[in-house]
């Protein structure tokens, strides 16, 4: 067990891991902390395994093959009232993880690659979600010719695999993966408009881009665009999905307005409301919401807009979010 610091702390609800990076075991895995790519015979940096329980509940990211070998670790992390986000990044059967007394205390979550990438085959999230767990899909946003319509496909075989969520996050991408993807693409006698797409291009322009159109295939397919965080002893499971969503739109308010965003505002809303514990739509339902700190009237009228499925301000910023 030890503390991570997430590339996309709005995006990934963890901040623990049980173990090291994932085993590459096929010809590359992704890693969610850092959101970077790991390749088969590369190994990570060793790291010493801690057998303590945690004091107080934290939220842990464990990974398949970590839940198979040690489900009684797992059972003593959920038993001390941790919350779990587990990584399908390798076979996993739904009966290898135990039943939380917790609503939402498990969240599992499928990270997906492009097909152009090498990423291991989607796996069912279906008896995931039969078993009571929530369950979706971290598309890692790559460049790949044609993006905006592989971006859509991915959606549309996640909802297919039964996800609950499909939630997005940029690819870090250093020259050398760039390198690798072309050399195996391009052929002997190169692809022109390949290199310019990996070595020409804007690719945090790119990227954004492709973000957004992930969040309108996801709204379109009418499933989540979060990953939630998952429950503790300390935070149930409306708090966690409350915050989860007020983090996602922090991130976004930062990427629409630069240096004169409103999104520390909600990450500090969510932030407290996470320690404070209590399900934001009985707060709302009782005109309460104000008792946690940081819900201002605007973000109060954000939170409530926002948790209630429209309505300003939400739906102003939503608007411009989903503009081409």
């Amino acid at each position: 067990m030890r503390r991570v610091e997430p590339a996309f702390p709005d995006l990934l609800p963890v901040t623990h891991r049980l173990g090291g990076p994932p085993a590459c075991r096929h010809q590359v895995v992704l890693d969610l902390v850092e959101m970077r790519l790991r390749w088969r015979g590369c190994g990570g940096p060793a790291v010493r395994r801690d057998t303590s329980v945690p004091r107080k509940p934290v939220r842990v990211l464990v990974h398949a093959a970590l839940a198979r070998e040690e489900a009684r670790r797992v059972e003593e992390l959920i038993a001390a009232g941790c919350g779990l986000l587990v990584s399908l990044d390798d076979e996993l059967s739904p009966e290898a993880l135990p039943v939380p007394p917790l609503a939402g205390q498990i969240v599992v979550v499928a990270p997906s690659l492009p097909p152009a990438w090498g990423g291991p085959p989607a796996q069912s999230l279906a008896p995931f979600v039969h078993r009571g767990l929530e369950a979706g899909v971290l598309l890692a946003l790559a460049p790949t010719p044609g993006g905006s319509e592989e971006v859509h496909r991915r959606v549309a075989e996640s909802v297919d695999a039964g996800a609950q969520f499909v939630a997005a996050a940029p690819l870090a991408l250093p020259p050398a993966d760039r390198h690798r993807l072309y050399d195996a693409l391009s052929g002997e006698d190169g692809d022109g408009e390949l290199e310019n797409l990996l070595f020409h291009s804007d690719l945090a322009a790119l990227l954004e881009a492709l973000e957004r159109e992930t969040s309108r295939a996801a709204a379109a397919a009418g499933v989540d665009e979060f990953i939630p965080a998952p429950a503790t002893a300390t935070s149930p499971r409306g708090a966690a999905r409350g915050a989860s969503q007020l983090l996602l739109w922090a991130r976004r308010l930062d990427v629409l307005d630069g240096i004169d965003s409103a999104g520390w505002q909600l990450r500090r809303a969510a932030r407290a409301l996470l320690a404070a514990g209590k399900d934001p739509m009985v707060l709302a339902a009782e005109d309460n919401l104000r008792i946690v700190p940081g819900f201002d009237p605007w973000v109060e009228a954000f939170a409530r807009s926002l948790w209630q499925g429209g309505g300003e301000p939400f739906d102003g910023v939503r608007e411009r979010w989903m503009a081409a």
